[in-house]
């Protein structure tokens, strides 16, 4: 099953084994370069100053109002150069622009769908404007073909752009339904 990043964030983390809350997702830390999910980071509670996540493998199912996960054990707390060595391709995603191979800009990346249970990034929603997204909605860009990314643009390959599809959003197809 697919979901969003922006559905994701603030679900509670709950363990199995004892039935309380561990945390709260605020993040997820993604790698791009391979298309992967690989842990969620939670919220920071009180003086704490170690990031704590939750890595992907340890999660039992995500879903739409509740992380599960096994017990306690699953959240590891990470200090800087433990974060830094295991997560070190860790790359934001959001509010990147995307372009084809041949130049044309597609917009910005504005949420990230993702299938949690194989780890994988499978596309975006992608912005062309506040004007664009009122009138015609939102688009949905798959991962197809080859996808580069760098620290400011996404490159995507025409296959992805012809697979490209409508959220159905938008004043112009709310009218066409009328």
């Amino acid at each position: 099953m697919l979901h969003r990043y922006s559905e994701v964030l603030n679900l509670p983390v709950v363990c199995v084994k004892n039935g309380k809350k561990t945390g709260v997702i605020k993040d997820i830390i993604f790698c791009p370069e391979n298309r992967e999910v690989s842990a969620f980071l939670l919220e920071h509670k009180g003086l704490e100053i170690r990031k704590k996540v939750v890595k992907l493998k340890s999660i039992l199912n995500l879903g739409d109002d509740a992380v599960i996960i096994d017990s306690p054990d699953c959240v590891k707390s990470l200090g800087k150069a433990a974060y830094t060595a295991e997560f070190k391709d860790e790359g934001s995603i959001l509010g990147l622009r995307i372009f084809t191979r041949a130049g044309e800009e597609l917009g910005i990346v504005k949420d990230v769908i993702f299938d949690w249970q194989a780890g994988r990034i499978e596309g975006f929603e992608v912005s062309d404007g506040l004007l664009q997204d009122i009138l015609q909605g939102r688009r949905i860009l798959p991962l197809f073909g080859k996808v580069e990314f760098g620290e400011e643009n996404i490159l995507v390959d025409k296959e992805a752009v012809e697979e490209m599809e409508n959220t159905g959003g938008g004043i112009r197809n709310k009218l066409n339904k009328i």
